[in-house]
């Protein structure tokens, strides 16, 4: 049987029997005397993730095999989503996450059986372990249950008291800041995305949300100096939300494991709260948990040395200007990733819904610079 070359398969009909009994033998996921003898892809993620391609692998061996599936991603065949996901470096950095980070990362994570990244080709391809027979997945669309928000909450918070070390972060090297991530995008891509994003959500924002659109980016890049505070800074998951959450049953090692590192950063943790918030409710369901959810946070973060004097109100106003942030981002996504099935219309549409509704609300326009 051939070695396991440089050039990564591009699609899941790529992953043979071969290459994978030869990848999952070098990572040790199976043994020698173990050899698939067949793959099954079931592609997964419609509507769900836009970036890239993610499938399940079902595998049959000759004899016995000690792994059944396994799930395989790697970068979509859109070109408007690799383009994004080549501006932030995305699929490049989740190889780097698996290979380097996963297992001191401080929260649940699948295990990574293969994780290879092919600069000159732009590709990468990860193999992780299939989280499905012991949890259940999130559903942005569908809302998410105050039980699940309160594991999630407080799973977030661990993870970022774990990074809120600026020693711990510096053992990183290929970890981007992500103030520089966000003023790349609002410099690139920001201006011709702005008239196609109203053209297909400008109606269904407030008046006074859809008027900060144009202009809204070189808004943003002045107000994150004041996000950016060192004391403050961790590693950042980036896309924190029900869909990238699973929730674990009764017999799993796990209560809430994270998947989908493309954006982990370093950068303020108050963006993965006010994404995961402002996303996963609807409005009102938002109002009622908010203050709760918020306090869970803080009674964690605030107990990091580096965080010693960040009040609760420190906490609700940067959570009220990355509201902002996160607009300005999905500016561009809205206008550039395509929405290619009812499942992925429905969640762009929810996401604007609730982030609309947070931002008037929370009076955050209020907090943008002149």
């Amino acid at each position: 049987m051939r070695e396991l070359t440089t050039a990564l398969p591009r699609d899941p009909a790529e992953l043979t029997p071969e290459w994978l009994t030869l990848a999952l033998r070098e990572s040790g996921a199976i043994g020698a005397g173990h050899t698939i003898t067949s793959v099954e892809a079931e592609r997964l993620g419609e509507g769900v993730g836009f970036i890239g391609v993610v499938a399940r692998l079902r595998l049959g061996y000759a004899g016995d095999g000690p792994l059944r599936s396994v799930i395989a991603k790697m970068p979509s065949s859109e070109e408007g989503a690799r383009m994004i996901g080549n501006m932030y470096g995305l699929y490049e950095r989740e190889v780097h996450f698996y290979r380097d980070v996963a297992s001191r990362v401080g929260v649940a994570t699948p295990r990574a059986y293969h994780a290879a990244w092919d600069a000159d080709a732009g590709q990468s391809l990860i193999l992780l372990e299939d989280l499905s027979p012991t949890g259940s997945l999130g559903d942005q669309v569908g809302g998410c249950p105050l039980e699940h928000a309160q594991l999630a909450i407080a799973n977030l918070a661990q993870f970022h008291a774990t990074w809120n070390d600026a020693t711990k972060l510096s053992t990183i090297p290929w970890l981007q800041d992500g103030a520089e991530l966000v003023r790349t995008s609002m410099t690139q891509a920001y201006e011709a995305s702005q008239g196609p994003f109203l053209d297909l959500f400008g109606g269904r924002l407030d008046p006074t949300v859809r008027a900060i659109v144009p202009g809204l980016n070189e808004r943003v890049m002045r107000m994150i100096d004041e996000l950016v505070v060192d004391e403050r800074l961790t590693a950042a998951h980036g896309d924190y939300r029900l869909d990238n959450l699973f929730f674990g049953g009764p017999d799993a090692p796990y209560q809430v494991a994270v998947i989908d590192w493309q954006s982990i950063n370093r950068g303020w943790g108050a963006y993965d709260l006010a994404y995961f918030l402002s996303g996963s409710f609807p409005a009102e369901q938002r109002r009622a948990y908010e203050s709760e959810l918020l306090r869970t946070y803080h009674t964690t973060m605030s107990a990091s040395p580096q965080m010693a004097g960040y009040s609760l109100d420190d906490l609700t106003n940067d959570y009220r200007r990355s509201l902002l942030v996160y607009l300005a981002i999905f500016v561009i996504n809205g206008a550039t990733l395509e929405m290619t099935n009812q499942r992925a219309v429905d969640l762009f549409n929810v996401i604007f819904d609730r982030l609309n509704a947070a931002l008037v609300e929370l009076d955050a326009i209020k907090l943008l610079p002149e």
